[in-house]
Protein backbone atom coordinates (compact mmCIF):
# COMPACT_ATOMS: atom_id res chain seq x y z
CA UNK A 1 0.00 0.00 0.00
CA UNK A 2 1.06 3.61 -0.53
CA UNK A 3 0.96 6.50 1.92
CA UNK A 4 2.36 9.25 -0.29
CA UNK A 5 -0.53 11.72 0.10
CA UNK A 6 -0.12 11.86 3.88
CA UNK A 7 1.76 14.72 5.50
CA UNK A 8 2.51 15.31 9.14
CA UNK A 9 2.63 19.10 9.24
CA UNK A 10 -0.51 21.20 9.75
CA UNK A 11 -2.20 22.29 6.55
CA UNK A 12 -3.16 25.82 5.66
CA UNK A 13 -6.80 26.68 4.77
CA UNK A 14 -5.70 26.93 1.12
CA UNK A 15 -4.24 23.41 1.24
CA UNK A 16 -7.41 22.06 2.87
CA UNK A 17 -9.57 23.71 0.19
CA UNK A 18 -7.31 22.31 -2.52
CA UNK A 19 -7.61 18.86 -0.98
CA UNK A 20 -11.41 19.07 -0.95
CA UNK A 21 -11.46 20.19 -4.59
CA UNK A 22 -9.11 17.37 -5.58
CA UNK A 23 -11.28 14.76 -3.86
CA UNK A 24 -14.41 16.23 -5.45
CA UNK A 25 -12.76 16.10 -8.87
CA UNK A 26 -11.60 12.50 -8.28
CA UNK A 27 -15.08 11.46 -7.18
CA UNK A 28 -16.78 13.11 -10.18
CA UNK A 29 -14.31 11.52 -12.58
CA UNK A 30 -14.81 8.06 -11.06
CA UNK A 31 -18.60 8.29 -11.33
CA UNK A 32 -18.53 9.85 -14.78
CA UNK A 33 -16.12 7.28 -16.20
CA UNK A 34 -18.25 4.47 -14.79
CA UNK A 35 -21.42 5.73 -16.50
CA UNK A 36 -19.55 6.74 -19.66
CA UNK A 37 -18.31 3.17 -20.07
CA UNK A 38 -21.84 1.78 -19.74
CA UNK A 39 -23.05 4.16 -22.46
CA UNK A 40 -20.01 3.65 -24.70
CA UNK A 41 -20.20 -0.16 -24.64
CA UNK A 42 -23.98 -0.15 -25.21
CA UNK A 43 -23.46 2.11 -28.22
CA UNK A 44 -20.58 -0.06 -29.48
CA UNK A 45 -22.87 -3.09 -29.26
CA UNK A 46 -25.50 -1.37 -31.39
CA UNK A 47 -27.85 0.42 -28.99
CA UNK A 48 -27.76 4.23 -29.29
CA UNK A 49 -30.34 4.88 -26.55
CA UNK A 50 -27.77 6.30 -24.14
CA UNK A 51 -25.85 8.02 -26.93
CA UNK A 52 -28.98 9.87 -28.04
CA UNK A 53 -29.45 11.09 -24.46
CA UNK A 54 -25.94 12.53 -24.38
CA UNK A 55 -24.56 9.94 -21.98
CA UNK A 56 -21.44 9.00 -23.98
CA UNK A 57 -19.52 11.77 -22.23
CA UNK A 58 -17.30 12.37 -19.22
CA UNK A 59 -19.29 15.47 -18.27
CA UNK A 60 -20.42 14.70 -14.69
CA UNK A 61 -23.55 16.84 -15.09
CA UNK A 62 -24.90 14.29 -17.58
CA UNK A 63 -24.49 11.47 -15.06
CA UNK A 64 -25.59 13.04 -11.75
CA UNK A 65 -28.49 11.34 -10.00
CA UNK A 66 -30.07 13.70 -7.39
CA UNK A 67 -30.92 10.90 -4.95
CA UNK A 68 -27.54 9.22 -5.41
CA UNK A 69 -25.74 12.53 -4.90
CA UNK A 70 -27.75 13.26 -1.73
CA UNK A 71 -26.99 9.78 -0.37
CA UNK A 72 -23.31 10.34 -1.08
CA UNK A 73 -23.25 13.63 0.80
CA UNK A 74 -25.27 12.31 3.75
CA UNK A 75 -24.03 8.75 4.13
CA UNK A 76 -20.89 8.40 1.99
CA UNK A 77 -22.57 5.92 -0.38
CA UNK A 78 -24.08 7.09 -3.65
CA UNK A 79 -24.56 6.37 -7.31
CA UNK A 80 -24.87 8.04 -10.67
CA UNK A 81 -27.87 8.23 -12.99
CA UNK A 82 -28.41 4.75 -14.49
CA UNK A 83 -27.50 4.49 -18.17
CA UNK A 84 -30.50 3.28 -20.19
CA UNK A 85 -30.09 0.66 -22.85
CA UNK A 86 -32.45 -1.50 -24.88
CA UNK A 87 -31.29 -5.08 -25.25
CA UNK A 88 -33.43 -5.43 -28.39
CA UNK A 89 -31.07 -3.05 -30.19
CA UNK A 90 -27.88 -4.87 -29.21
CA UNK A 91 -26.72 -6.46 -32.43
CA UNK A 92 -22.93 -6.81 -32.61
CA UNK A 93 -22.98 -10.43 -31.40
CA UNK A 94 -25.58 -13.19 -31.59
CA UNK A 95 -25.77 -13.84 -27.84
CA UNK A 96 -28.08 -11.23 -26.25
CA UNK A 97 -27.25 -12.26 -22.71
CA UNK A 98 -23.54 -11.93 -23.35
CA UNK A 99 -24.02 -8.42 -24.71
CA UNK A 100 -26.16 -7.43 -21.72
CA UNK A 101 -23.47 -8.73 -19.36
CA UNK A 102 -20.84 -6.74 -21.27
CA UNK A 103 -22.90 -3.57 -20.79
CA UNK A 104 -23.39 -4.25 -17.08
CA UNK A 105 -19.69 -5.00 -16.55
CA UNK A 106 -18.54 -1.99 -18.58
CA UNK A 107 -18.80 0.42 -15.65
CA UNK A 108 -16.72 -1.60 -13.20
CA UNK A 109 -14.25 -2.45 -15.96
CA UNK A 110 -13.85 1.26 -16.62
CA UNK A 111 -13.29 1.89 -12.93
CA UNK A 112 -10.62 -0.81 -12.81
CA UNK A 113 -8.80 0.66 -15.82
CA UNK A 114 -9.01 4.14 -14.29
CA UNK A 115 -7.77 2.85 -10.91
CA UNK A 116 -4.90 0.98 -12.54
CA UNK A 117 -3.70 3.92 -14.63
CA UNK A 118 -4.06 6.31 -11.69
CA UNK A 119 -2.21 3.95 -9.37
CA UNK A 120 0.69 3.65 -11.81
CA UNK A 121 0.88 7.43 -12.20
CA UNK A 122 0.80 8.19 -8.48
CA UNK A 123 3.26 5.39 -7.70
CA UNK A 124 5.82 6.73 -10.18
CA UNK A 125 5.15 10.32 -9.11
CA UNK A 126 5.41 9.24 -5.46
CA UNK A 127 8.86 7.74 -5.98
CA UNK A 128 9.95 10.90 -7.79
CA UNK A 129 8.45 13.00 -4.99
CA UNK A 130 10.38 11.10 -2.31
CA UNK A 131 13.60 11.31 -4.30
CA UNK A 132 13.08 14.98 -5.15
CA UNK A 133 12.94 16.25 -1.57
CA UNK A 134 9.23 17.10 -1.58
CA UNK A 135 8.50 18.87 -4.85
CA UNK A 136 5.06 20.48 -4.38
CA UNK A 137 3.89 19.87 -7.95
CA UNK A 138 4.71 16.17 -7.69
CA UNK A 139 2.90 15.95 -4.37
CA UNK A 140 -0.24 17.45 -5.92
CA UNK A 141 0.00 14.94 -8.77
CA UNK A 142 0.30 12.07 -6.28
CA UNK A 143 -2.64 13.42 -4.30
CA UNK A 144 -4.91 13.72 -7.34
CA UNK A 145 -4.24 10.28 -8.79
CA UNK A 146 -4.24 8.59 -5.39
CA UNK A 147 -7.84 9.63 -4.77
CA UNK A 148 -8.91 8.85 -8.33
CA UNK A 149 -7.58 5.33 -7.80
CA UNK A 150 -9.18 4.92 -4.38
CA UNK A 151 -12.60 6.24 -5.39
CA UNK A 152 -12.57 4.15 -8.57
CA UNK A 153 -11.78 0.97 -6.62
CA UNK A 154 -14.47 1.77 -4.08
CA UNK A 155 -17.05 2.37 -6.81
CA UNK A 156 -16.00 -0.83 -8.57
CA UNK A 157 -16.42 -2.91 -5.41
CA UNK A 158 -19.72 -1.28 -4.43
CA UNK A 159 -21.25 -1.97 -7.85
CA UNK A 160 -20.19 -5.62 -7.75
CA UNK A 161 -22.30 -6.29 -4.66
CA UNK A 162 -24.96 -8.74 -5.93
CA UNK A 163 -27.96 -6.73 -4.73
CA UNK A 164 -30.38 -4.88 -7.03
CA UNK A 165 -30.09 -2.38 -8.59
CA UNK A 166 -26.29 -2.76 -8.71
CA UNK A 167 -24.32 -4.10 -11.69
CA UNK A 168 -23.17 -7.23 -9.88
CA UNK A 169 -26.77 -8.30 -9.42
CA UNK A 170 -27.70 -7.63 -13.05
CA UNK A 171 -24.82 -9.82 -14.23
CA UNK A 172 -26.11 -12.70 -12.11
CA UNK A 173 -29.65 -11.97 -13.27
CA UNK A 174 -28.63 -12.51 -16.90
CA UNK A 175 -27.54 -16.04 -15.96
CA UNK A 176 -30.94 -16.99 -14.53
CA UNK A 177 -33.48 -18.99 -16.56
CA UNK A 178 -36.12 -16.81 -18.21
CA UNK A 179 -38.83 -18.74 -16.37
CA UNK A 180 -37.34 -17.60 -13.07
CA UNK A 181 -36.86 -14.00 -14.13
CA UNK A 182 -40.50 -13.56 -15.10
CA UNK A 183 -42.05 -15.37 -12.14
CA UNK A 184 -44.20 -13.61 -9.53
CA UNK A 185 -41.82 -14.63 -6.76
CA UNK A 186 -38.89 -13.06 -8.53
CA UNK A 187 -40.83 -9.81 -9.05
CA UNK A 188 -41.56 -9.72 -5.33
CA UNK A 189 -37.89 -10.28 -4.62
CA UNK A 190 -36.93 -7.34 -6.87
CA UNK A 191 -39.36 -5.11 -4.99
CA UNK A 192 -37.86 -5.82 -1.57
CA UNK A 193 -34.20 -6.66 -2.25
CA UNK A 194 -32.97 -3.03 -2.65
CA UNK A 195 -33.86 -2.51 1.00
CA UNK A 196 -30.83 -4.64 1.84
CA UNK A 197 -28.60 -1.75 0.71
CA UNK A 198 -30.61 0.67 2.81
CA UNK A 199 -30.18 -1.57 5.86
CA UNK A 200 -26.42 -1.79 5.28
CA UNK A 201 -26.18 2.01 4.98
CA UNK A 202 -28.21 2.49 8.17
CA UNK A 203 -26.05 -0.01 10.06
CA UNK A 204 -22.90 1.87 9.08
CA UNK A 205 -24.15 5.44 9.38
CA UNK A 206 -26.31 5.28 12.51
CA UNK A 207 -25.35 2.14 14.42
CA UNK A 208 -21.61 2.21 13.63
CA UNK A 209 -21.69 -1.35 12.29
CA UNK A 210 -19.66 -1.02 9.07
CA UNK A 211 -20.88 -4.18 7.35
CA UNK A 212 -20.98 -2.44 3.97
CA UNK A 213 -17.42 -1.19 4.43
CA UNK A 214 -16.25 -4.74 5.16
CA UNK A 215 -18.02 -6.10 2.09
CA UNK A 216 -16.47 -3.43 -0.14
CA UNK A 217 -13.02 -4.04 1.34
CA UNK A 218 -13.24 -7.79 0.70
CA UNK A 219 -14.41 -7.29 -2.90
CA UNK A 220 -11.54 -4.86 -3.49
CA UNK A 221 -8.85 -7.36 -2.42
CA UNK A 222 -8.26 -9.21 -5.74
CA UNK A 223 -8.34 -5.97 -7.74
CA UNK A 224 -5.86 -4.29 -5.39
CA UNK A 225 -3.61 -7.34 -5.64
CA UNK A 226 -3.59 -7.19 -9.45
CA UNK A 227 -2.93 -3.44 -9.42
CA UNK A 228 -0.13 -3.78 -6.87
CA UNK A 229 1.55 -6.53 -8.88
CA UNK A 230 1.44 -4.41 -12.05
CA UNK A 231 2.64 -1.40 -10.04
CA UNK A 232 5.65 -3.29 -8.73
CA UNK A 233 6.53 -4.51 -12.20
CA UNK A 234 6.41 -1.03 -13.69
CA UNK A 235 8.19 0.60 -10.75
CA UNK A 236 11.01 -1.91 -11.07
CA UNK A 237 11.73 -0.39 -14.48
CA UNK A 238 12.21 3.04 -12.86
CA UNK A 239 14.23 1.96 -9.84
Amino acid sequence: SHNYPQRNQAQTPQQILLGVLIMFFALCLSFSFHEFMHAFVASWLGDDTAKNQGRVTLNPISHVDPVGAAMLLLFGIGWGKPVPFNSNYLSRFKNKRLMCILVYLAGVTGNFILALISSIVYSIAGVMFLKGNGNEALFSLVYIFYYISEFSLGLLAFNLIPVPPLDGFHVLEELLPYRTRYSDGYRSFLAYAPRVLLILVVLGSFLNIPVLDYIITVIEIPFRLIINLIDMGILSLFL
